[in-house]
């Protein structure tokens, strides 16, 4: 089993907005990765309110497990490439069953490929509590630009 650490390597975001504590498993070929997050206090999103983290953040970790396989993907093609920008189109099926991520409780973030082409994918995905129970499930589609600079540009000037 391989862990990586250094998501900053993978993801366009530095902290405190990555949101992961690490990747457990990664199989390309599978199209699957498994994702790690523990629930502390020191999160950017914590609520002491609430004693942990609002559920609403479930399709961000999801967002961040497919920018990881991503990034992995595109790293072990290009170990000298940098993290690449992805927007997440839209979810389908997304069902949370919890209201909070409870501080102290560990979750693992596991997404499956269902598509890909060049420049958009489609995840199943799921988050499991400590008893591997599902907190939070759906399919995600997301789409990354070839090149961000163009695309922004293209955008700004078709709404501008």
């Amino acid at each position: 089993m391989m862990e990586i650490t250094n998501l900053e390597a993978l993801l366009p975001h530095s902290p405190p907005m990555i949101i992961l504590d690490g990747i457990e498993d990664c199989d390309l070929d599978a199209g699957t990765l498994t994702a790690r997050v523990k629930i502390k206090k020191d999160s950017i999103f914590y609520s002491a309110k609430m004693g942990g983290i609002p559920s609403c953040l479930a399709l961000e970790y999801m967002a961040q497990a497919i920018g990881c396989f991503v990034g992995y993907h595109d790293l072990k093609e290009n170990p000298n490439k940098t993290p690449g920008i992805g927007f997440i189109m839209g979810s389908r099926k997304l069902d949370v069953s919890v209201p909070v991520y409870k501080e102290g409780e560990d979750y693992l973030v596991k997404i499956k490929s269902l598509f890909s082409s060049d420049s958009i994918i489609s995840f199943e995905c799921v988050i499991v509590n400590e008893k591997d129970e599902p907190t939070a499930t759906a399919v995600i589609n997301a789409y990354r630009p070839d090149n961000i600079e163009d695309f922004m540009n293209e955008y700004a000037k078709s709404n501008g």
